[in-house]
């Protein structure tokens, strides 16, 4: 039924790409979490250039999330993805959301992201703080700003990303990661 209905509407708007992880057997657990931590770095730079939006300034920014199944190795990964250099001309923004975060501070981490990441406006985005303070610092010309989550990033959220990394998982979760990318404009990607 789905197949069939995919057929009448041609127009795609999210695709996928798979990315390989060099990592070998005996690698302890921490040089797999720096391995993938180099591996997502490298993806969030070319998804950021692939997908980002123009503002008036000539700066660059797109917003996307970077999904794990578990907290513990989320938290692992990002300690080195924080640590890893934006290109040169790039700054990425991180916000760490996760499902154990004391309520209040998930309640304002939540608040943030649904007022960035509602766009059913285009220029919205210009409006929020987080953005504007960022592209004042007018020699960056790329702002990248990644949710690095787990679950938590699609269930009950009405979110529209720019682009998402996720590690492998059930085909219910990627499609509910899919749907929170272009949620809200329905732009088919080039």
């Amino acid at each position: 039924k789905r197949a069939a209905n995919m057929a009448v509407n041609r127009i795609m708007l999210r695709k996928g790409n798979i990315v390989d992880v060099e990592m070998l057997s005996n690698n302890s657990r921490q040089e797999q979490h720096l391995c993938l931590a180099q591996t997502i770095h490298e993806s969030i730079h070319n998804l950021h250039d692939e997908h980002n939006v123009e503002h008036s300034s000539g700066q660059k920014v797109s917003i996307g999330v970077v999904r794990m199944a578990n907290i513990n190795p989320l938290v692992a990964v990002t300690k080195f993805l924080v640590n890893l250099q934006p290109r040169r001309n790039y700054c990425i923004h991180f916000c760490v959301y996760h499902s154990q975060f004391p309520l209040a501070v998930r309640s304002f981490k939540e608040g943030g992201l649904d007022r960035a990441l509602t766009r059913h406006d285009e220029q919205q985005l210009w409006r929020q703080k987080e953005i504007t303070d960022s592209l004042a610092n007018a020699h960056i010309k790329h702002h990248i700003f990644v949710v690095l989550g787990t679950s938590v990033v699609e269930v009950g959220r009405d979110h529209d990303y720019d682009w998402a990394i996720a590690e492998p998982s059930s085909l219910r979760a990627l499609v509910q990661l899919a749907g929170r990318i272009q949620r809200h404009r329905q732009l088919p990607p080039s």
